[in-house]
């Protein structure tokens, strides 16, 4: 799905320099959940940074440290909702995908269809559906009012 970024030496003795890879900001209180998500992504080639809350995660985003996507639980400190408004007026053009479990999905709903998130996913999901989510958010494909991960 991804191609990390690498320097490669042909067996020609030439080198080629492959794109960086997307860089992903993963928000979760769960230290499970964000190693796994991390875990996951890493091995599809993507660079991931993992915080445990809404304020480290704005923090990074502050210092200047660039990502591609952020992937954020309707966690607390502040709530996911806040933590995507306050991303979305300073960092417009990132996009979010919301992570969250099946009772919060009207939560979820808003936050794409009121606040700019560009998905969501329910928890728990696979693998499969995570990078499914990930790589059409990251490709520019709508995936507005998708429920990937439910099966």
């Amino acid at each position: 799905m991804n191609r990390a970024a690498a320097v490669t030496r042909r067996t020609d003795g030439r080198t080629r320099r492959l794109r960086k890879p997307e860089r992903i900001l993963v928000v979760d209180d769960a230290d499970a959940v964000r190693e796994f998500i991390s875990f996951i992504l890493t091995g599809a080639g993507y660079e991931c940074r993992a915080v445990s809350s809404g304020c480290e995660a704005l923090a990074l985003l502050k210092s200047g440290e660039r990502f591609d996507l952020m992937l954020c639980d309707l966690l607390n400190n502040p709530h996911g909702i806040v933590l995507l408004e306050r991303t979305k007026k300073s960092y417009p053009g990132m996009p979010v995908i919301i992570a969250t479990a099946p009772f919060c999905v009207c939560t979820a709903r808003f936050a794409v269809n009121g606040l700019g998130a560009s998905g969501y996913l329910l928890k728990p999901f696979q693998a499969k559906a995570l990078l499914t989510t990930v790589w059409r958010t990251l490709a520019g494909r709508s995936i507005s009012g998708a429920t990937f991960g439910t099966a």
